[in-house]
C-alpha cells in the first residue's frame, strides 16, 4: 500500500483499461517512480516550465537512485519525453502542459496525465 504523500494529482494508468486490469498493466508506474516523481514535483514548486521540470526530474532521480541519471526516451506530445530507461516514465509537454508519459518495451509512448498540481 502507497502512503498518502504519493497520491499524486494524476491518473496512473490510462482511463481505457479496466480495474482489473491496472495492477497487471504495463502502464501502472512502480513505488520508485511515484518517489521519483513525488520528490521532483516537490522541487519543481509550482512551476510549469519543461526545462525546470527536467532539472528537478533529474535532481530527485539522483538524489533516490545511485548514479541515476534521465535520457531521452523518445517523442511524445510536442516534443521529447525525458526519463528512466529502466522504466520508460518521464516527462514530456503537451498543449503547453507538463505530462507524465511511459515507453514500453515495444517502443509505444503514451500519456499517463499531468504532472503538475
Amino acid at each position: 500500500m502507497l502512503s498518502s504523500e504519493l497520491a499524486l494529482p494524476f491518473e496512473l494508468v490510462p482511463p481505457g483499461i479496466a480495474l482489473s486490469e491496472r495492477r497487471s498493466s504495463a502502464w501502472v508506474l512502480s513505488e520508485r517512480d511515484l518517489h521519483i516523481l513525488t520528490l521532483a514535483r516537490r522541487k519543481l514548486g509550482s512551476s510549469t516550465d519543461f526545462g525546470e521540470g527536467l532539472r528537478a526530474l533529474a535532481e530527485a532521480t539522483r538524489e533516490l537512485i545511485p548514479a541515476g541519471r534521465t535520457y531521452l526516451l523518445g517523442v511524445l506530445g510536442d516534443g521529447p519525453l525525458v526519463g528512466s530507461v529502466i522504466s520508460g516514465v518521464g516527462l514530456f509537454v503537451e498543449a503547453s502542459a507538463l505530462k507524465v508519459g511511459r515507453v514500453d518495451r515495444q517502443g509505444g509512448a503514451r500519456s499517463l496525465g499531468n504532472f503538475s498540481i
